[in-house]
């Protein structure tokens, strides 16, 4: 009876939170599906999360209470890839509700209520390391054997009207032989930059800016040229068709949040996709 409660248990953890800790030395991903917005968890295959980006206000907010319901009590780095609302606006749930080891962010400010709460947040913590990313920096984090982050920061201090997309933080995550691209919203400007630091190829890619075609876009996605995708897109705002024309050209398994959400499992040789209700 307790082999069965444990067998449960196990599942369910694995349900609400993308992967139970340790299982076969297994790396999971979690793309989660708040529309078009993005959040993400890894489960590493010794335990530690990674956060990367929190969603909206609303969106964040339930899926901090979803961790915190299975039992997730902490996310060792966070990562706010930039301060637009639908990747910034959930991230004082997690501080509030989880415990928070390390945030990693740009350098830049923003006017808006979702920053704001966001760093009022992170004031009240001073306990949490927080390394703001100047322009054309980069981390790279041993996070444990055989895993590693590497983050760059925007080359530029201006990309002009609207600009906040291109000063997104993008993520490399290399884990045994298997990649891993996130990379926030990057615009044409920052998809270059991106291109021009090399070490794009990947196994899996979060696709820019909710699928959006930009003129770099074929470049940049050819570059890639990942096995997997995944779209934080929604119902009103869908994924663009000649993205995704470019995805197919490329063999690419591609995935949309208006569809569902996705887990992706590595077990540091290959990656294999898991679609998620």
């Amino acid at each position: 009876m307790r082999r069965c409660w444990a067998v449960l248990l196990s599942a369910w953890l694995l349900a609400m939170t993308g992967c139970a800790p340790g299982i076969a030395q297994q790396l999971c991903v979690e793309f989660y599906d708040v529309g078009k917005a993005d959040a993400m968890l890894i489960t590493t295959p010794q335990g530690k999360r990674i956060l990367i980006d929190a969603a909206t206000d609303k969106e964040g907010e339930k899926l901090a209470q979803t961790l915190e319901d299975a039992g997730v009590t902490r996310v060792d780095i966070m990562i706010i890839t930039h301060f637009d609302k639908d990747h910034v606006g959930g991230a004082d749930h997690f501080l509030e509700q989880l415990d928070v080891g390390a945030v990693y962010m740009p350098v830049y400010e923003k006017d808006s209520k979702q920053y704001t709460q966001f760093v009022e947040a992170l004031e009240e913590r001073p306990q949490i390391a927080v390394e703001r990313m100047p322009r054309a920096t980069e981390q790279t984090l041993e996070v444990e054997p055989g895993l590693t982050l590497r983050i760059t920061s925007a080359h530029q201090a201006d990309y002009g009207e609207d600009e906040e997309n291109d000063f997104s933080l993008a993520v490399r995550m290399t884990y045994g032989q298997t990649s891993f691209f996130f990379t926030g919203d990057a615009e044409s400007a920052r998809q270059m930059e991106l291109l021009s630091e090399g070490d794009v190829a990947c196994d899996v890619l979060k696709v820019p800016y909710h699928g959006r075609y930009k003129e770099s876009s074929e470049a940049f996605l050819t570059a890639c040229s990942p096995k997997i995708a995944f779209i934080h897109d929604s119902e009103d705002d869908p994924a663009d068709e000649r993205v995704l024309a470019i995805l197919a050209e490329l063999s690419a398994e591609t995935y949309c949040a208006k569809d569902s959400g996705l887990r992706d499992v590595s077990d540091n040789q290959s990656v294999r996709a898991e679609q998620q209700p």
